[in-house]
This record gives structure tokens, C-alpha cells and sequence, in this order.
């Protein structure tokens, strides 16, 4: 910005290149408009004049033909003069110029036959036709009028009466009139073109100092003041436009202080703003870690219940073995006892041996019971803790998962059934797997059962064409609110909040089915009626680190 003020000088808008301005713009449509006003104005006064002329000779003709119709009616009938025409003819001779540019040139009678029998003109061998009444005003432009109307002659014979009109000197003078009126208008036309020139010239001049001021601006220099000549209009648009640069240049100092101010502020904002970001990464990460420590708390209690399933599954077993195992001891020490007297018959050592083999393969059959629960809980442990990927088969894997949950339902009115395809085998993580399953099956107990003495869940697969799986697990509960569809797989979200429960159930479900599994899951709910989750997912998990 430059301290001091600018002059700005009119400019010279003379150049190699014309170049169409606003003035030439604004003096082209004066010039026209003014043009077509005088143009318009001569035709005006054209068509007035002409109008006005043909007017008159139009009742010159009704005139002259009265009033020679009227003589030459009162010569013709005359009893005291019969030789009324012949005087008529030489009086009309005398008066008349035939071959006058204006007034009545010839006079002439003639009978119903056609018969002259008077004719001013001694020159003219035949009379010319006379003219119709409608072409009167293009005859009278041609300089010569012939007009005939009906005369009454002696005894009472129609005849004919014709007289020629001229009227050249009259369209003479109307002619010269229009180009005197057409030479003036031109003249006040070119006058009015140099007028509005030098007047177009200082406007240009004005105009263009004003461009000139505004393009500085527009460079930067505000502090600029413009030459205010004259009192005029323009000399107002400079003063104020000289104002209107004081004042942007007063409010450019204000926004570039404000500006500065601005940039210390932002500064500060921007330095509270990055210590505001650090604090909310450290939460984010303390949440995060929060999340995990409560996911790993889900699978430990998921972990939890295999090892009570354990406990309560192998009692029943391995009880019967221990009552077994008592019961044979005790018939071997009756047994020995009544070896040692020496009274042992034959039926009682077959008896004692029957009892013994009955009794061995009841604690065979209970420990390989045993035996099989441990294997299949063991199984379960592995890849419920390890999350290791490898080959198995979806319904065994769902058995054996639920084998390990019977527990939570035994001794109640709720079922779950099993309705899986036996043929269908998968590569991907049977751990993450059956964490779905046990999350799902808590969730109907704990939710969609609530308040209820009984219900059936069931969980269904079916092998799909695009070489995946879609598993079902559904429930005919108390259902889920529409409210909630769309947030039951959202962290932390639970109806039971300060009750127990997590809010991670269905959370973890989602997160093992897409991120562990490369599948997706769907909900499908009716108050009153159950839920079903659906569950699809390729045979062969994708390739990604189980976490």
C-alpha cells in the first residue's frame, strides 16, 4: 500500500485500436433515437403535406366542376343567346393558359354520342380519357387531372362536361418543400452527431480517469484521490468515489490489524486445539484399551463356562464309576471273607465273578462317558483360547460347542436344537466360531427370554452356491424394539445397562463375523414374536490374523 495519494490524470482515449465504450454505446442510441425522431417527424410532415395538398385539389375539382357545370348548363339552355357555348368557349379561351403548369389548361362539351361540341383547346385533336373518381390523387401526382361529369344541354340532353386540371407547379412546390424538410433534418442531424461528440468526448475522458482509478484500486492502492472538475454529475461521482477510497482504505488498515489479531488467536486456538487432540487420543486409546480388556473379559467368561460345563457334564459320569468302584470293592472283601473260612462253593465264586464283570464294564462305560466329555470340552477350550485356524465340521463343531452350554439351560424349560447338515466342512477359526454361538445363545436367554418360563431356540446352516454358508439362530422370544435394531450391534449398547451386562455381546458377534470370519450378519426381529440372526460366511475363512 503506498503512503501517498495518487493523482489520478485524465486519459488521452485516443489509440491505435477503437474500441466500443459505454459512451459510444450511449451516444450510438441517442443519435439513433434522435435520428429516427426526425426521420419519423419528416414523414409525419410528408404524409400531412401531401394529404393536405391532395385535399385541396380534391375540392378545387368539386369546386371548378360546379361552377362550370352551372355555365355551361346556362349557356346551353339560354333563350336570349343562341349562341351561349360559342360566347362560352371564347370567354373560356381568353381566361385559360393551355399549356399552364397549374389551374384549368382545357374546357370541353361534348353530346351523349361523344360529339364535341365546345373544346377551349384548339391544339388538341382528340380529348384524353378522362380520369376515375378513385384515381384522382395519382393523376394529381402525375401533374394532370382530366375530369368529366354530366352537363345538361338544350332540350334537355345529358351531355358530358371535361376540363383538365394540371397541377405540376402544386406537386412542384410540395417536392421542393420535402427536400427543403429533408435537406434541414439532415442538418439538425449532423449537428446533434457533433454535439453529442465533443459532449460523448469529456464524458469518455471522465469515464475513463474513473476506469483508470478503479483498476488502481484494484492493484492495491487504495490510498488514490480522482480530479473533480466541474459540478456536474461526474464531478459528484469523483468526490464520492474519492470518499468511498478514503474509507476502504481506513477499513483495509482495520482488517489488517483485525487480521493480525485474528492470527494470534488462531495461533493460540490451533496450540489449545493440538494439546485438546493429544488429551483425546489418550482417552481413545484408554477407551480402546477399556474395550479390549472387556472383550477379553467376554471370552474369559465364555471360558468360564466350559470349565463349569466341564464340572457339572463329567459329575454324572464319573460318580457312577466312584458308586461302581465302592460297590465292587465291598463284594470283593465279602468275598474274601468267605474264601478265608474255606466254605467257597461253586455258585458263589460264578456269582462273585458275574458281579465283577458287571461292575467293570460299568465303570468302563462311565469313564469312556467321561472320557469323551473331557475330549470334546478339551477341544472346545483349544479353540475357544487359541483362536487357531483349521479344518472341521460345522455340525460337530456346533455339538460340541453345545455340549458345553447345556449346562446354563438343563434344568430349565428352554431347548436349543441342533439343525445343522452333517456335510459341511470348513477352513476357518472354530473358536471364533463358537463365540458367536455362545454369545447368541446368552443373548436369547438373558433378552429375548426375559420374563418367561419356557421357549425354543434353534439353530439351523445350509450350504449356498457361492461356496459359503448362511447359519441361523433363532428364537421365538419376547423380540427386539425397532428403536434398537439398528443399535444392537453398537458398543456398549444394552438394555440392561447397571444390571450386568456388557453391551459387548452382540458387538463381538459383528466384529468376529467380518473382520475373523469375512462374512456378515443380519437381524430380523418381531415383537412378540422371536428373533433370527442370520449369519453367512464362506467356507474358507480369509486369510487374516485371528485378534
Amino acid at each position: 500500500m503506498r503512503p501517498d495519494f495518487i493523482s489520478v490524470q485524465l486519459i488521452n482515449t485516443q489509440g491505435p485500436h477503437l474500441k466500443l465504450t459505454l459512451t459510444s454505446k450511449l451516444m450510438a442510441a441517442v443519435l439513433l433515437a434522435f435520428a429516427m425522431l426526425c426521420t419519423g417527424d419528416y414523414l409525419i410532415s410528408y404524409r400531412t403535406l401531401e394529404s393536405t395538398v391532395l385535399k385541396n385539389i380534391l375540392t378545387t375539382v368539386s369546386q371548378s366542376s360546379q361552377l362550370i357545370n352551372a355555365a355551361v348548363a346556362s349557356a346551353a339552355n339560354g333563350h336570349e343567346n343562341k349562341n351561349g357555348l360559342h360566347t362560352l368557349q371564347t370567354f373560356f379561351s381568353e381566361m385559360l393558359t393551355p399549356n399552364g403548369n397549374s389551374g384549368i389548361v382545357y374546357i370541353a362539351v361534348l353530346r351523349a354520342d361523344g360529339t364535341v361540341i365546345m373544346n377551349t383547346s384548339a391544339t388538341q385533336v382528340s380529348l384524353p380519357a378522362p380520369d376515375l373518381p378513385e384515381n384522382y390523387a395519382a393523376a394529381a401526382k402525375r401533374g394532370m387531372l382530366h375530369v368529366r361529369d354530366n352537363v345538361l344541354l338544350e332540350n334537355n340532353e345529358v351531355g358530358f362536361l371535361q376540363y383538365g386540371l394540371a397541377t405540376g407547379d402544386l406537386m412542384e412546390a410540395m417536392a421542393q418543400s420535402q427536400r427543403n424538410s429533408l435537406i434541414l433534418t439532415t442538418i439538425v442531424i449532423l449537428l446533434s452527431f457533433v454535439a453529442l461528440s465533443l459532449f460523448g468526448l469529456k464524458i469518455t475522458r471522465q469515464l475513463s480517469a474513473l476506469k483508470h482509478a478503479t483498476q488502481e484500486i484494484a492493484d492495491g492502492h487504495y490510498e488514490l484521490k480522482m480530479p473533480e472538475i466541474g459540478d456536474d454529475e461526474l464531478g459528484e461521482v469523483a468526490h464520492n468515489f474519492n470518499l468511498m477510497s478514503e474509507a476502504i482504505a481506513a477499513k483495509v488498515r482495520e482488517v489488517s490489524t483485525l487480521n493480525h489479531e485474528l492470527e494470534q488467536r488462531v495461533d493460540q486456538r490451533t496450540s489449545d486445539l493440538h494439546l485438546a487432540n493429544q488429551k483425546l487420543e489418550e482417552n481413545i486409546k484408554e477407551l480402546e484399551s477399556t474395550r479390549d480388556s472387556l472383550v477379553k473379559s467376554e471370552k474369559l467368561a465364555s471360558l468360564g463356562a466350559i470349565v463349569a460345563g466341564v464340572a457339572h457334564e463329567i459329575n454324572t459320569p464319573i460318580g457312577n464309576a466312584l458308586v461302581t468302584a465302592s460297590t465292587i470293592r465291598e463284594i470283593v472283601d465279602g468275598f474274601s471273607a468267605q474264601a478265608a473260612t474255606g466254605k467257597m462253593t461253586h455258585s458263589a465264586l460264578n456269582n462273585f465273578l458275574n458281579q465283577c464283570k458287571e461292575g467293570s464294564h460299568l465303570v468302563e462305560h462311565s469313564l469312556a462317558r467321561a472320557s469323551e466329555l473331557i475330549q470334546s470340552f478339551k477341544q472346545v477350550a483349544v479353540d475357544q483360547s487359541s483362536e487357531r485356524r483349521r479344518s472341521f465340521n460345522l455340525a460337530e463343531m456346533v455339538r460340541e460347542t453345545i455340549t458345553t452350554l447345556r449346562h446354563i439351560y438343563k434344568n430349565t424349560n428352554f431347548t436349543l436344537e441342533n439343525d445343522i447338515q452333517a456335510n459341511i466342512v470348513m477352513d476357518s477359526f472354530p473358536g471364533a466360531l463358537g463365540q458367536v454361538i455362545t454369545n447368541l445363545l446368552n443373548n436369547a436367554l438373558i433378552h429375548g427370554f426375559e420374563g418367561r418360563e419356557q421357549g425354543k431356540m434353534l439353530i439351523s446352516a445350509e450350504r449356498l452356491v457361492n461356496n459359503s454358508v448362511r447359519i441361523c439362530f433363532s428364537d421365538n422370544g419376547n423380540g427386539i424394539a425397532v428403536s434398537n435394531l439398528k443399535r444392537i450391534f453398537d458398543p456398549f449398547f444394552t438394555t440392561k445397562f447397571g444390571q450386568g451386562g456388557s453391551g459387548l455381546g452382540l458387538n463381538v458377534v459383528d466384529n468376529i463375523v467380518h473382520r475373523i470370519l469375512g462374512g456378515s450378519v443380519y437381524v430380523d426381529s418381531q415383537i412378540g414374536f422371536g428373533t433370527i440372526f442370520t449369519i453367512e460366511i464362506p467356507l474358507n475363512a480369509p486369510f487374516v490374523e485371528a485378534s
